[in-house]
């Protein structure tokens, strides 16, 4: 069944939000959303259900409908069906899907994004350039626009830190390794990616080569790297091994004395065999 819509502008005041929804808003997001829109302009409709009593209801756009609101905006664009046409678990289903359908950035594009997003406003504001941006706020003249920036980055995970990192990774990967992660599982692992920028792109080559062959001549890309480098990989029994034995006089004598009740035939049989019973 095709569902009727129409697009339009409608009143924001018209517009009533249903409890339970599961997406939830954070106010930094309201925040950055808003002085985007008021730059750009709202990019995209929100979606709607006209009621029987002339309002409408909302099934997706709630961040869009608060940073409007508080642009002091009086309406908003929106794809409008009428209710009659969806029952309430339609209208959830509808909503829910939405959500879904708007997939995550992969770790690679993510770290794509926003190399890209400070090459751009660093472009669109050269007083927030590193250097610049210090003596600015020093003067106490960086501009409003940045100032939030910082903090909405840090509300939502996106701190400087996390930028450069991200950055650095991107601009370490050559662009053959990036072609050839993408629709692997690397490109979804940060710490793959990391790893592979922090080589020679000779490296990240041969590391995916041996990654990539049928069958995989390694594991995992640190396996792959410290092959490529000429290097034998940890054996996990070894290592789980060293750990233990590493870390067996730092438990107490009680889980010391358990360990060895548990395994007492065997450690006896062992024992024996060495000659030392």
């Amino acid at each position: 069944m095709t569902v009727p819509y129409e697009y339009k502008r409608i009143p924001l005041y018209l517009i009533d939000i249903p409890e339970g929804r599961i997406r939830r808003q954070r106010a930094e997001r309201v925040e950055t959303l808003a002085k985007d829109i008021a730059v750009q302009g709202q990019l995209q409709p929100i979606v709607v259900v006209a009621t029987e009593d002339g309002r409408f209801s909302l099934d997706d756009g709630a961040l869009r409908v608060a940073a409007l609101r508080q642009n002091k905006a009086d309406e908003i664009d929106a794809r409008v069906t009428p209710i009659s046409w969806l029952k309430p678990q339609e209208r959830r289903l509808r909503e829910i899907m939405i959500n879904l359908n708007r997939e995550p950035y992969t770790a690679l594009e993510e770290g794509e994004a926003l190399a890209e997003l400070k090459e751009v406003y660093e472009a669109l504001y050269p007083d927030t350039r590193k250097g610049v941006a210090g003596g600015k706020a020093r003067q106490k003249s960086a501009t409003e626009i940045f100032s939030f920036a910082a903090a909405a980055a840090e509300a939502t995970g996106l701190s400087d830190r996390a930028i450069r990192m991200a950055v650095a990774m991107v601009n370490g990967l050559s662009s053959e390794t990036k072609q050839r992660v993408r629709g692997t599982s690397v490109e979804r692992k940060a710490v793959d990616l990391r790893a592979l920028a922090a080589v020679s792109h000779d490296l990240q080559a041969k590391a995916l080569d041996l990654l990539f062959s049928e069958p995989p001549q390694a594991g995992s890309v640190a396996d792959a790297i410290m092959l490529a480098e000429g290097r034998k990989p940890d054996n996990p029994v070894e290592k789980a091994f060293r750990s233990f034995s590493d870390t067996w006089t730092r438990f107490e004598v009680r889980y010391r004395r358990n360990f060895i009740r548990a395994h007492k035939d065997e450690i006896l049989s062992i024992l024996a065999e060495e000659g030392a019973l």
